[in-house]
């Protein structure tokens, strides 16, 4: 069976889409509350910042802006993984791999329509 590469386009802006839900819905309080001394508050400013810079990157030809956003996110998300294994591996760890994944996927293919 071949893979469906008509939807390639509409899968990777599925993914975009999916990176601003996930960081507005997990890191829109912390934001607003702006406590400018929690080390939170400017994790969830980049998270925000360069995930709506990724989904904006989306809209031109040039790499540049989704190649940026990827290595800031993966960044983040290498700090935010790091803090959650202190705890342990769970569900929370395995969430961040993921979108870690993505971003990485981001970061080698830019803004490739194939």
């Amino acid at each position: 069976m071949k893979p469906l590469q008509n939807v390639f386009p509409f899968s990777t802006w599925l993914m975009r889409v999916g990176v601003v839900f996930f960081t507005i819905t997990r890191y829109a309080e912390i934001f607003l509350s702006f406590n400018s001394s929690s080390r939170m508050f400017y994790l969830a400013s980049i998270f925000l910042l360069f995930s709506f810079l990724l989904f904006l990157g989306g809209f031109f030809k040039k790499h540049s802006l989704t190649v940026i956003s990827s290595i800031f996110l993966i960044l983040a998300t290498g700090y935010q993984s790091f803090i959650i294994l202190k705890a342990g591996i769970d569900y929370n760890f395995a969430v961040y791999v993921v979108l870690g994944s993505v971003f990485f996927y981001f970061l080698s293919k830019g803004n490739s329509q194939k």
